[in-house]
């Protein structure tokens, strides 16, 4: 496994979308190593906010005190502004999300939180590696239950556009976990649905929290496993091509990377 280029024994959704969007992206990040994205609090704010939410479905109980200490405390080492509006935009988030939980899945039970993939990819030496937010069980007619595989995205206070709700690659997450998650488990892919959970970054309390469910059946998962599939093969063979396209928000662009 250790002759694929990017020197890893796995690929993961991300490093494939990024493939799909530029190969040659793909190529300076993952191959050549050079990193040019700086500290951002989105970036901060995401990542507080979805432990907020694995704690949460372990315990039962959302720890604001901890997410609110460590906004302020990324805030202050990076020099971040407005750290109140983020503040109050966290603890009214994690305020909504418990009630939201038990209005949109009734009787929901945790199955996993941060549940680890590390699944052969079919025909190829290499793995997929993947961590699905919360996977959640909840009660359905008689004695049968469904369950929910879920990924926490925080958004602005509109939510999704219509366009990206039914963007494939935004799809191909979840269908690539479910799919992998469907084989290990050896369950029937009716059984399970997908979703994702918006966190809205400045919406009104009450407001902040949107399931935006995603079809990922049988031919879902064929296209993302063969975008998986086509993604190794591609970068086994070197081939790296520059989409200008995808330029506008590419930190390569302008630079010695990517002229």
């Amino acid at each position: 496994m250790s002759n694929f280029p990017t020197g890893k024994p796995h690929v993961s959704y991300s490093e494939i979308r990024t493939w799909k969007e530029c190969s040659w992206k793909h190529k300076k990040f993952h191959i050549e190593k050079i990193d040019l994205s700086a500290p951002s609090p989105f970036l901060f704010f995401g990542t507080i906010i979805h432990a907020a939410c694995e704690e949460y479905l372990k315990t039962r109980v959302m720890h604001k005190e901890i997410a609110e200490k460590a906004i302020r405390d990324a805030w202050e080492n990076n020099g971040f502004e407005s750290v109140e509006e983020w503040v109050q935009n966290a603890l009214n988030i994690m305020e909504d999300l418990p009630a939201f939980l038990d209005e949109t899945f009734p009787g929901w039970e945790c199955v996993s939180a941060e549940e680890a993939l590390y699944e052969a990819v079919t025909s190829h030496d290499i793995n997929f590696k993947g961590f699905v937010d919360a996977i959640i069980k909840v009660p359905v007619k008689g004695e049968k239950s469904k369950y929910w595989m879920i990924d926490w995205k925080t958004s602005g206070p509109a939510g999704w556009r219509v366009e990206k709700q039914r963007d494939f690659l935004v799809q191909a997450q979840l269908a690539l976990y479910k799919y992998h998650w469907m084989r290990k488990k050896e369950m029937d892919s009716k059984d399970i649905s997908c979703g994702f959970v918006l966190l809205k970054k400045g919406a009104k309390l009450g407001k902040t929290c949107q399931l935006i469910e995603m079809s990922a059946g049988p031919k879902t998962m064929e296209k993302a496993a063969k975008l998986m599939t086509d993604m190794v093969a591609t970068v086994r063979k070197g081939i790296a091509i520059k989409n200008r396209l995808s330029c506008t928000y590419c930190e390569y662009k302008g630079t010695p990377h990517c002229t």
